[in-house]
């Protein structure tokens, strides 16, 4: 008996600019290619039938043939271990006129089965009692559900829908968003449901087995979750989660006014780091004489290389009355705070305003003996 196995994966967004890494953007570009090296070799080592990509294969529906030729070298890897791959476009790789699977670049490949035309819903293999059913998105915003409504082949015992877009969840789901409703899971009558555009992998299964992958690897900063694929076996109705992702994502929050020191600072950025952890730290709250002054440009650069990625987002404030102890100023001190604070309430911009307070605040700093900040 064909026992119909397969690795199900989405939103691998090949060809991101991760504009948001700015120095590692380049890198994490291209490891998204090793994260796809490493699903080829997941579904090659665990001898599947099929690779179902639930779309947003590329990150737009124009792409770079560079991406585009690193993706096809692993349709010619996959080839020859007979393993077919079933591609649905999604929302950033929506089908549209002269867009990228329009190129009838992909006609050689003859295990790749790619929903690219909108009129057909379909791809069925007889012999193995199997088909594939999905409404190729034709835009990166749509009304109707992407589950319901299919022509199923009776012949046919297995049933595959993928779906790119959203289950309806009050407060976190669009309603032109592709929805999908858990009704409609319940009552889709299909084997399995791969779903992609949520970059978690979540298991929204009841009686019909129905997950988002996941994205495999980080894409965006607000990610949990992600860093998976799914592995199906139809005929034994076995479905688990295979790690492949190596990025992660925290973010932390450090009120100011707690620090005694900029080594007290460092030392709660840094706790349980990790060389693949993005981390984003807000720094808020009421600035102390400890903390007046920081360069938290220059934290960054000296303990970046504790983690892959690293932001610190600084929303703390200076209180210029109750940050700094008057009673106990020099007359030097006294006059240069002074002279800044009339700078300050005569600024004509914010930006100008921000510049002398950062200046005041830099300068006081100095003239206490911070010497650590220069």
């Amino acid at each position: 008996m064909n026992n119909i196995t397969f690795i199900h994966t989405a939103d691998i967004h090949l060809g991101r600019k991760f504009l948001y890494l700015k120095d590692k953007s380049i890198e994490a570009r291209e490891h998204l290619f090793d994260i796809l090296e490493k699903i080829v070799n997941i579904a090659i080592e665990k001898n599947v039938k099929f690779l179902i990509i639930s779309g947003d294969l590329f990150d737009s529906n124009n792409p770079s043939m560079y991406v585009v030729a690193k993706f096809l070298d692993s349709v010619s890897l996959l080839e020859k271990h007979k393993i077919k791959i079933i591609l649905l476009p999604g929302t950033h790789d929506y089908l549209k006129a002269n867009g990228i699977y329009s190129n009838s670049i992909f006609n050689s490949y003859k295990n790749l089965y790619i929903f690219n035309d909108p009129s057909k819903k379909s791809i069925e293999f007889e012999d193995l009692s199997l088909g594939f059913y999905a409404y190729p998105p034709i835009s990166n915003k749509m009304k109707d559900s992407p589950i319901v409504g299919f022509d199923f082949n009776n012949n046919l015992k297995y049933r595959i829908i993928l779906a790119h877009g959203s289950v309806q969840i009050t407060g976190k789901s669009a309603f032109d968003d592709s929805p999908i409703t858990l009704d409609e899971i319940k009552n889709s009558n299909a084997s399995y449901i791969a779903l992609g555009h949520w970059h978690q992998n979540i298991d929204f299964s009841n009686t019909v087995p129905c997950f988002y992958s996941g994205s495999p690897e980080l894409i965006d900063l607000d990610q949990i979750n992600s860093g998976f694929v799914m592995y199906g076996d139809l005929n034994n109705n076995k479905f688990e989660k295979i790690k492949v992702g190596e990025r992660f994502f925290d973010e932390i929050i450090i009120p100011i006014d707690s620090i005694k020191s900029r080594e007290k600072l460092i030392e709660q950025i840094i706790s349980n780091a990790d060389r693949n952890l993005i981390r984003k730290v807000n720094i808020i709250g009421k600035k102390n004489e400890s903390t007046l002054g920081l360069n938290f440009d220059l934290i960054r650069d000296e303990i970046y290389k504790y983690f892959y990625y690293l932001i610190i987002d600084d929303k703390s404030y200076l209180d210029i009355d109750l940050s700094i102890d008057y009673d106990n100023l020099s007359s030097i001190e006294k006059a240069y705070i002074d002279k800044m604070k009339n700078l300050i309430d005569n600024s004509k911009t914010e930006e100008e305003k921000d510049l002398y307070k950062e200046s005041l605040e830099l300068g006081y700093a100095l003239l206490q003996g911070r010497f650590d900040l220069l």
